[in-house]
């Protein structure tokens, strides 16, 4: 009986492989973001085992190759690059797993069936074979894990800390939630979790609740009844810088949040501003109606979603018609863009990004800047963000931005996580508890 769940383990394992190596071919080969694979191709990522060999095998691609490729003794043919993937997840597990060597390079010696080349089972095992008797010659280092034009970028941008910021994208995020206050107090909640054995420290700034482990969001208390939100530590100083710079005169304000999707600051900000004005209004604009449709569903859990101060729009924001011309004290634009702050949480910007799109981005994001200055109130506040940690996305956009609206006052911030720019805050991934971060705050002048 035990022989007979051991070969039963043994089978889905690999079965779980080859389920990993398809989706791999998805974002290596044909450029699919992990998130196209969750919706598309979701048994790719289907269990816990299935994440960290996906996310792992992403996250160290270029260092993994590298090594693979001094042990094949030819190139695999273009047909067989499910192959190279099979290796990329065996070598993977070989430096990374706990797992026994032996069982990871029979479990890819079995994955070859399901993925129809069971003529290749010699090959897998010989060269996972070499690379489990040289464990030392693993050659990643934070340099080589990433491709040389992000290096290079990283380096001139930041040159003081471009160790520090290379070796932070190579890690896994951590696990942070927010607390929603409309339901229960941060110090409640933090009984809750002791009372459930689940560590965690507290980020005093924002009275965010850091996990010391990830674990699914399900499973923490109070999930269902809408007590918590996961939550990017970084993202979480939105609604302060807001709320702190709200335009003087301003009882009722009305608000437009641009790229609302998937509603974390949205919500963050209709549980503050209710807890200090009387009445206010909240415009939550995406132009994705699938992502808008994912944040309803997320108010709907938190509590809000018939709460008539949240007005949903789908829409793009850089059209014309996206927004009635002076009539909102604050705009927030949390623009799109290469997500260089997000790697280590989302590790195939790494592979999928290309230098060429951060300038196409900036062009995106002015747009959106000049589109919603214009439904602006004079005196009113815009609160410009970013997940990027390169100044063409962030500092060089504000700066052409105000150089083109003289009445465009771009104000100073100051936050407890961070350091100052030209026209901005930025946040590094190198801080242990956020990801990379910008924010730019820009005040409309009153007509003289």
């Amino acid at each position: 009986m035990a022989g007979q769940n051991l070969d039963s383990q043994n089978s889905d394992d690999a079965q779980i492989i080859a389920q990993v190596c398809k989706g791999l071919e998805q974002v290596v080969l044909k450029g699919r973001t992990l998130d196209w694979l969750r919706a598309k191709q979701s048994n790719a990522l289907a269990t816990p085992q299935h994440r960290d060999l996906m996310f792992g095998s992403v996250r160290y691609f270029f260092s993994l190759k590298q090594q693979i490729s001094e042990y094949l003794a030819k190139p695999l043919r273009n047909k067989d690059h499910d192959l190279e993937m099979l290796l990329l997840v065996g070598a993977y597990q070989l430096q990374f797993s706990r797992r026994p060597a032996h069982a990871i390079v029979n479990n890819a010696v079995n994955a070859c069936r399901p993925l129809g080349k069971p003529w290749a089972r010699g090959l897998i095992n010989g060269v996972l074979r070499k690379m489990q008797r040289n464990p030392d010659k693993f050659s990643g280092s934070a340099t080589t894990n990433n491709p040389e034009w992000l290096v290079q970028k990283i380096s001139q941008q930041y040159p003081n800390d471009t160790d520090a910021l290379l070796h932070a994208i190579d890690q896994r995020a951590p696990m942070v939630l927010r607390v929603n206050t409309s339901k229960i107090s941060p110090e409640d909640y933090c009984l809750q979790l002791r009372s459930g054995d689940i560590p965690y420290t507290i980020s005093a700034p924002a009275k965010a609740i850091v996990l010391a482990t990830p674990q699914p969001a399900s499973s923490l208390p109070g999930w269902a009844e809408g007590q918590i939100a996961v939550q990017e530590l970084s993202a979480q100083f939105a609604a302060t810088i807001v709320l702190q710079n709200m335009p003087s005169g301003a009882h009722a304000p009305k608000l437009f949040d641009a790229c609302c999707a998937p509603g974390g600051k949205l919500y963050q900000l209709h549980e503050q501003l209710s807890g200090r004005f009387p009445s206010h209004q909240l415009v939550g604009n995406d132009k994705s109606p699938t992502r808008l449709e994912e944040t309803r569903k997320i108010g709907q859990r938190l509590g809000h979603t018939d709460d008539s101060r949240i007005v949903f729009q789908n829409t793009d924001a850089s059209a014309a018609d996206a927004i009635s011309g002076g009539n909102y004290d604050v705009v927030i634009i949390d623009a799109p863009c290469s997500g260089s702050g997000t790697i280590r949480r989302n590790p195939d910007i790494r592979l999928l990004l290309q230098p060429e799109q951060i300038q196409e981005q900036q062009s995106a994001q002015l747009a959106l800047l000049r589109n919603l200055w214009r439904g602006l109130k004079q005196g009113g506040t815009l609160l410009y963000s970013t997940c990027s940690v390169f100044e063409e996305e962030n500092d060089r956009v504000i700066e052409k931005f105000a150089g083109e609206h003289t009445e465009a006052h771009v104000q100073p911030l100051q936050l407890p996580l961070g350091t100052a720019t030209r026209f901005g805050w930025q946040m590094l991934p190198s801080e242990p508890t956020t990801d990379g971060f910008f924010y730019a705050l820009i005040r409309k002048a009153q007509s003289s």
